[in-house]
């Protein structure tokens, strides 16, 4: 009879393991959780199992750990209406795929930080004074090669000179 009542224990539904995850904003203030204004992150499951995930769910979880580790937030696992606040990796732990997120919040972390060195040289570079183009004009019969910034024209004469003018004409 014990045998039978086990099985029917395991033929019971129960809500979808990664059901039981959630994670907080990481710019979360004693002001926003005094007023309860701010989203809470799920993984949107509402399936019922009864295994422990349901079909396709451990990847799931995997994925919402991964960008939720590598996003720096505070994920807690819920149980029995007590929520225990932890890691990515520290979580994913109790699971086979756990060296998946260790490794795939490594990988995103490494990507942002990509991200963020590529703007930034993008910014010095924005911000770096640029050299004039080198032009070819017409001053009165002559070609002559300089730099234009407005309507002002710069170049070197002959003799070495530098000169500006406003009457020139680009060529070519």
């Amino acid at each position: 009879m014990a045998a039978n009542k086990t099985t029917a224990q395991a033929d019971e539904l129960k809500p979808c393991e990664c059901a039981a995850y959630d994670a907080l904003p990481a710019d979360l203030t004693d002001a926003d959780l005094e007023s309860g204004d701010f989203e809470v992150l799920t993984t949107g499951c509402t399936a019922t199992t009864k295994r422990q995930f349901a079909p396709g769910h451990d990847a799931k979880l995997k994925s919402a750990l991964i960008k939720w580790g590598a996003l720096g937030l505070d994920i807690r696992r819920s149980e029995g209406g007590v929520a225990t606040s932890a890691s990515a990796a520290k979580h994913a732990s109790r699971y086979a795929f756990a060296h998946m997120v260790t490794a795939g919040v490594k990988r995103a972390e490494a990507k942002a930080a990509e991200k963020a060195r590529k703007a930034e040289e993008r910014a010095a570079r924005k911000a770096a004074p640029r050299k004039p183009k080198q032009v070819t004009a017409k001053v009165g019969r002559w070609e002559r090669t300089g730099t234009v910034e407005g309507d002002t024209f710069t170049y070197t004469d002959a003799k070495g000179a530098t000169k500006t003018t406003t009457k020139f004409a680009l060529i070519g």
